[in-house]
């Protein structure tokens, strides 16, 4: 009998080892989880709703109110007023924010460069272009009723 492969569970196992590396990376800064909306707000800075970053990480409003909660609460964004639409707020980044950009960037790459020091550059080229199949597939997709969220593991 063939071995079944269930790709999500392997995936799962990879995502948890890179998301708890790049957490132990930035732990000394502070920020040690959602680093993909912290790039992204830092990015969009004073122009994006918790709506629209809701839309573009793929989530619902309950799980980015944590996130932006958590960043808020680390001194890393905080929310103002929409001066044209008074219902909803805007997230700034915060100095402290826009001053960690490189660090979050730099870790990211060391850490992708630990998970891939076994591979060859035409391996990474190939790993990125089948990701980017995958989720350009996915986007293709029904949206789900389940959602799925990464937590750091307590330390035995």
């Amino acid at each position: 009998m063939d071995k079944l492969k269930v790709y999500g569970w392997e995936m799962a196992i990879i995502s948890e080892t890179y998301l708890s590396t790049l957490s132990e990376i930035m732990s000394r800064d502070g920020l040690e989880r959602y680093f993909v909306p912290f790039l992204h707000i830092c990015s969009n800075s004073g122009e994006i709703t918790q709506k629209d970053l809701a839309e573009s990480l793929k989530r619902d409003k309950v799980s980015v109110m944590r996130i932006v909660d958590y960043l808020s609460e680390k001194g890393f964004v905080i929310r103002k007023q929409n001066e044209t639409d008074r219902r909803c707020q805007l997230l700034e980044a915060t100095p402290q924010a826009l001053n960690l950009v490189q660090n979050v960037k730099a870790a990211i790459t060391k850490t992708n460069d630990l998970l891939f020091s076994q591979f060859s550059e035409e391996e990474r080229e190939v790993f990125e272009s089948g990701m980017n199949k995958l989720m350009e597939q996915i986007a293709l997709l029904p949206e789900s009723n389940f959602i799925i969220e990464a937590t750091k593991r307590e330390k035995n």
